[in-house]
């Protein structure tokens, strides 16, 4: 490579580290930043959290999923804990629900598109991680785990891609430590990519769903039964 193209390589780095600088910190006329929130620098993530307040989601559901009033609860819904690329949320939303005991309806949205439906399931998945994520950490202990219970759990749910437990809990069994790597491990949390090499590497990608989606649907009881597993592991 020339030293002209090093050169250019350089600047065109620091233009788009200032440009994301300025997206995190820029707000656009108009935008109300006390409903929407701060825009995110994740252009994606933005859009399908503006998506999702457009069409009123979060007047009744919360921006961050703090639902308001009879509205379910989607931070700890079943329901959305089983959906995957909208296949269940999506239903849901064109077909509505109707009233019941406990519940408020939610009007049918027929005329949405498939990209708006997307959008409006990344952003709840996002916030259910962002939430979970919150909860699990902030969660007082409950006692000591089961580790026959963490044991059984790990077999079912992670040994496809951890052959081995002591290679999941490596040498370093501090409680705080390993709850960080059990609900949110460093490579899930990395910043976003656009090298080459990274964007075709599938099978990172495939880990990192798989991880964020256990993360949605963690229960403290599983936390406690993993953690209790793994430091039993020598």
């Amino acid at each position: 490579m020339s030293h002209r193209q090093q050169l250019g390589m350089f600047f065109c780095g620091v233009i788009l580290a200032a440009s994301s600088a300025v997206a995190q910190s820029a707000v656009r006329p108009g935008y109300d930043i006390d409903y929407i929130g701060p825009p995110l620098a994740d252009p994606i993530l933005q859009h399908s959290k503006e998506t999702y307040v457009l069409y009123g989601c979060s007047y009744c559901h919360g921006l961050n999923l703090e639902a308001r009033g009879e509205a379910t609860d989607l931070l700890h819904s079943r329901i959305v804990s089983r959906d995957e690329n909208a296949n269940v949320i999506g239903p849901l939303l064109r077909a509505g629900i109707p009233q019941t005991a406990k519940l408020s309806p939610m009007p049918q949205f027929s005329d949405l598109s498939d990209q708006q439906i997307a959008a409006i399931a990344t952003w709840i998945h996002y916030a259910r991680q962002q939430g979970r994520y919150k909860e699990l950490t902030e969660a007082q202990d409950s006692g000591p785990g089961n580790a026959a219970a963490g044991k059984a759990y790990f077999e079912q749910t992670c040994s496809s891609c951890h052959s081995t437990a002591s290679g999941l809990a490596g040498e370093n069994h501090d409680p705080a430590a390993l709850k960080a790597q059990i609900l949110l491990p460093k490579f899930v949390s990395a910043p976003a990519s656009f090298k080459v090499d990274q964007l075709q590497d599938t099978k990172t990608a495939a880990a990192r769903q798989r991880h964020l989606r256990l993360l949605e649907n963690y229960s403290t009881e599983d936390v406690a039964n993993l953690m209790a597993y793994l430091q039993s592991v020598k």
